[in-house]
């Protein structure tokens, strides 16, 4: 028997020995020695099978990587493309034989030893692109991954807030700081003043996804899929960040105008990093679609008369670095098209990434389903420092 028999099997031992025990309780007494002789049978053989489990989950996880590492001897992809090294190497092969043994067979303690915009269809043999493809008939035995954007909020300094519960309440100064007062010697009384304090509610946002796998796939595939699937979610969740980040940081940012409806112009830049009050401008950063960049790179005509001009091509404009993010708006009529923030005053909570594998669902159907839960919120915590630049619309 595999984990998923062992774990029925005795589901339904520990099921019939408390309907034992509730039909005693409905008629209002105790356990017969008749009853009592079943009801310990039970038990111990559940408790015996609790040791069976044990060991073929230790025996699945071992055989798990066995069997990449023969694929690997053979030349197979590690991660898709993506090799670690040391201890991280080692974490993500114990993650993914741990996350293997727990798709196919329901086997969730080397996971717990562990625990530290969708294609709307199920995975299937049938069809080539969702799946088909995976199932060998001689073939490179991996999945080239695309790749995508990483989560900025790491490198761009965005503040983790910490907090229990769905709403977490963040105070700010909505105020300024007033100077002292000149006062007379033992004739004027003491300046009274008081910082302005208001709060900013911060709920997180659920975000799912579902990824459905039919039996014939998983039993056919050879394509190292459940590698090929961490590292997708990864991607996914990762974009889903970044596309929360943008939408909060245009939606409580300070608007700057630019100069034309669709195009990028010469002195846009300077007039964003400008605008922003020097306290916050060190350590701002600009983000953008990097065909944006494209078109500020591309600009040309007179020397600067303030400054060198610079020498070649670098990652920053005026000083400031650039990151990248396809879910930056394009240069356009109305459109949003950069952002210039110090992103110290961009707050952001998320959640545990919850993982379910439901293998009920869509039983019917020969379909495991594999539920993913993540609650995410961004939300701009001071304006002054969090700066956008607006085309005209005409």
């Amino acid at each position: 028997m595999n984990v998923r028999e062992l774990m029925d099997k005795r589901a339904t031992l520990v099921g019939q020995a408390r309907a034992l025990v509730n039909v005693a309780e409905t008629e209002g007494r105790e356990l017969s020695a008749e009853e009592t002789t079943q009801f310990e049978a039970w038990m111990k053989e559940a408790d015996d099978l609790d040791m069976k489990i044990e060991r073929s989950r230790r025996l699945e996880t071992a055989e798990a990587g066995l069997q990449l590492g023969q694929r690997q001897s053979n030349g197979g992809a590690v991660g898709a493309g993506l090799r670690l090294g040391g201890d991280a190497e080692q974490r993500a092969r114990d993650e993914m034989h741990a996350t293997a043994a727990f798709v196919r067979s329901g086997d969730l303690g080397p996971l717990m030893d562990l625990r530290a915009t969708s294609n709307d269809t199920d995975m299937n043999i049938t069809t080539a692109a969702d799946g088909g493809v995976l199932v060998p008939t001689g073939h490179y035995n991996g999945i080239i991954a695309k790749r995508n954007e990483g989560a900025l909020y790491i490198p761009l300094g965005v503040m983790n807030v910490p907090g229990l519960g769905t709403t977490v309440n963040v105070p700010y100064e909505s105020g300024e700081a007033n100077v002292f007062v000149a006062t007379d010697e033992a004739t004027t009384d003491n300046d009274r003043d008081a910082p302005a304090l208001d709060k900013i509610q911060m709920t997180l946002v659920d975000f799912t996804k579902d990824i459905e796998l039919t039996n014939d796939l998983m039993v056919d595939e050879d394509s190292n899929l459940m590698t090929f699937l961490n590292d997708y979610v990864g991607r996914a969740l990762a974009r889903t960040h970044n596309s929360a980040l943008l939408t909060a940081v245009l939606a409580g940012g300070t608007s700057v105008a630019l100069t034309a409806a669709a195009a990028a112009s010469a002195g846009d830049p300077e007039k964003i990093i400008y605008a922003m009050q020097g306290e916050y401008a060190d350590g701002a950063n600009w983000v953008m679609k990097r065909a944006t960049e494209g078109k500020y790179r591309a600009l040309t005509g007179n020397l600067f008369l303030y400054q060198p001009t610079p020498n070649g091509v670098t990652r920053s404009l005026g000083g400031f670095p650039v990151f990248n993010s396809e879910y930056a708006a394009a240069v356009g009529a109305g459109n949003k098209s950069v952002v210039f923030a110090n992103f110290n005053y961009v707050g952001m909570r998320q959640g545990q990434l919850n993982f379910l594998r439901n293998p009920y669902l869509k039983a019917k159907k020969r379909t495991l389903v594999l539920h993913y839960y993540a609650r995410i919120v961004y939300k701009v915590l001071n304006a002054d420092a969090v700066l956008y630049g607006q085309h005209p619309t005409a």
